[in-house]
């Protein structure tokens, strides 16, 4: 108390400018702050400094920084009461007396940091982290922003004399010129906690201060629009999802309680914040793309944490659906390679996959997976934990590309469309072959032939001595009439763009503009063969699952291979009515075109005993086929 009544003494007296007195005033405070044990001793001195903040908080000036070094030490202290007063004087000196802090406001901020990072209280966390948020506001609004001319001297004065600095010049100093001194600790403070706090309240108390100071500064005549506001993001934000790096790691077969917590809880949004405030800035955080793009594929990608692969899926998309037309030639390319990660099987994945086709190996701490699914994906190559689904992630897969093409394809390449629709016929193609393997068995190998019209892989079941197992036949199977449905909407959504006489760009002929009508029509010209052929290739296997069911399987494991066929015959029907829907929209120079190839499956069709396919059959020969017969004859 003595101290405080001197040091209070001393505050009475204004200190000259470029002069460091009140600091050294205040210091003794600090020393004792750190080498006292007594809680009485810790709260008395907190005690003054708030006396002394609410009676010469104008005098104070350069003592700032030690008071917030003091306050700095009652943050660390294990006493929740010490905590509390500490930070109740810290949050109250930022609100009352902003404007004398003058420019020692990044001592402030480190302060209030401080008590947000502490783990003794976690309400005093939680108010830090709001206090922050309001911290940056007032920083915002720019409250200082010069000192004050010195007031002109009175009649009688002396005009040459040297005038003291008044208390009102003293209660406003300039912020630091350099904005990195305020924003960096508070954004870092925000981000650090989002990212590593154990406590889910404080986590999404700072992820809600940390973007809503980020949809502000990063905005037009925001601190942080400029290379700032890009340094933060990229060094501070996006390295928030460093701490789950475990979920890219498919040698593990799940992740931990708290890393699934931590998702669950602050990841999920966090993940959607990033997508927000990303397209908000877009121009501004270009340079940054790919950061954000390969962040958004690694969580989707990751195999132990479903919600989380489908919030990147979203987000990836809006990212593309927002920005997607500014994409150079690079930026579209590095999106379908990305994209196209999630499909490719590495060498490894190939060379297991290869070891254990056609027989689910399980490993000595993980459940049975599926060698399709290992194949398919070479970021689900390990055991996964029951229920995290690869089969969802490929689902998720196909549905991200339909969609990325369904939007975007006339700002992307044709070389870029291509590959994706590849990847979309590829997972198809070998989610079909494990089917056929099932239902051949031990019959002759041509009994079903593949996507494309050619028989399987000769003696496949036979060369491996086993079947595929159930639950990789359901799995494949889904996967193959999923993969079937969004690889047949996409391509009549494309060909419906090949308007009837269009001229389609000859080839060797420069590539039209990308948006162009003319790119358009090459796109949907491409479309036009894949289109046809798989259409074809789908009807096909239709008709010899119906035969198979119709003649019943023989042979060892008939009865078993009947169920399947009938099973395979149930789920392909609505993509057949889905064809048949598709081609019945055809334009007439187009109808008339490909009908020859159509005909004989369409003549075929009328002997299945599908209700639905009948129905569809009866519109098809009524509206567009009878006219064609009567022409011809005619």
């Amino acid at each position: 108390d003595s101290l405080r009544q001197l040091a209070t003494k001393f505050l009475e007296k204004e200190e000259l400018l470029n002069y460091q007195f009140q600091r050294e005033f205040l210091k003794p405070f600090q020393d004792l702050m750190t080498a006292a044990t007594a809680t009485e001793v810790k709260d008395l001195l907190i005690v003054c400094l708030t006396n002394m903040v609410q009676s010469r908080a104008r005098s104070i000036r350069s003592g700032w920084s030690t008071l917030f070094a003091t306050l700095n030490l009652a943050a660390a202290d294990p006493l929740e009461s010490i905590v509390a007063s500490g930070y109740d004087l810290a949050s109250r000196t930022v609100a009352d007396h902003f404007a004398l802090i003058g420019d020692h406001h990044s001592e402030g901020v480190e302060c209030v940091a401080a008590y947000l990072r502490q783990q003794t209280d976690a309400k005093v966390a939680l108010a830090a982290a709001k206090c922050l948020a309001d911290y940056a506001k007032l920083l915002h609004d720019g409250v200082i922003t010069e000192p004050p001319s010195a007031p002109a001297p009175e009649e009688g004065d002396d005009e040459q004399s040297p005038q003291p600095p008044s208390v009102a010049a003293q209660s406003s100093l300039a912020l630091p010129a350099d904005p990195e001194r305020l924003w960096w600790p508070l954004c870092e403070a925000l981000a650090q906690t989002v990212g590593s706090d154990t406590r889910p309240s404080v986590r999404a108390a700072s992820l809600a201060s940390l973007f809503s100071l980020l949809e502000a500064e990063l905005a037009p005549g925001g601190a942080l629009h400029g290379p700032l506001g890009v340094q933060v993001f990229g060094q501070l934000v996006l390295p928030i999802f460093e701490g789950i790096q475990a979920l890219s790691d498919t040698s593990t077969s799940s992740i931990s309680p708290m890393q699934a917590g931590w998702v669950d809880a602050t990841g999920l949004p966090a993940l959607g914040a990033i997508e927000r405030t990303f397209c908000g800035a877009s121009e501004l955080l270009a340079p940054l793309l790919d950061d954000v793009i390969a962040l958004f594929v690694r969580c989707l990608q990751q195999p132990h944490h479903p919600r989380l692969s489908q919030a990147a899926a979203e987000s990836l998309l809006q990212v593309v659906r927002q920005t997607g037309a500014s994409f150079s030639q690079e930026t579209w390319a590095l999106v379908v390679a990305q994209l196209k990660s999630c499909f490719d099987s590495s060498a490894a994945a190939e060379a297991y996959s290869a070891g254990t086709q056609m027989g689910g190996s399980a490993g000595a701490d993980g459940p049975v997976t599926s060698p399709l699914l290992r194949e398919v994906s070479a970021k689900v190559e390990a055991e996964a934990p029951e229920g995290s689904g690869p089969y969802e992630l490929q689902v998720l897969l196909l549905s991200t590309v339909y969609q990325l093409l369904q939007s975007m394809y006339p700002s992307m390449k044709l070389a870029d469309v291509e590959s994706l629709l590849n990847c979309m016929h590829s997972m198809y193609d070998k989610a079909s072959r494990t089917i056929d393997a099932a239902m051949r068995g031990s019959e002759p190998e041509d009994a079903l032939g593949s996507s494309d019209g050619t028989a399987a892989h000769e003696g496949e079941a036979e060369a491996t001595g086993a079947g595929p197992s159930t639950l990789e036949i359901e799995e494949a199977s889904h996967l193959k009439h999923e993969a079937m449905s969004y690889y047949l909407q996409v391509l009549f959504l494309l060909y419906a763009k090949l308007e009837p006489g269009a001229a389609v760009p000859a080839k060797g002929a420069p590539s039209p503009p990308l948006g162009s009508p003319e790119h358009v029509i090459l796109i949907a010209a491409a479309a036009e063969y894949r289109l046809v052929s798989f259409c074809l290739a789908v009807l096909r296997d239709y008709l010899s699952t119906h035969d198979r069911v119709a003649t019943g399987a023989a042979g060892a494991g008939g009865e078993e291979r009947l169920h399947l066929a009938e099973a395979t015959l149930a789920e392909l029907t609505p993509n057949i009515v889905m064809l048949l829907r598709g081609v019945l929209s055809f334009p007439e120079p187009h109808f008339s075109k490909h009908l020859p190839a159509f005909y004989p499956f369409f003549a075929d069709l009328i002997h299945c005993e599908s209700k639905q396919i009948a129905a569809v059959l009866r519109e098809l020969f009524a509206q567009r086929i009878a006219p064609h017969l009567q022409q011809a004859s005619t």
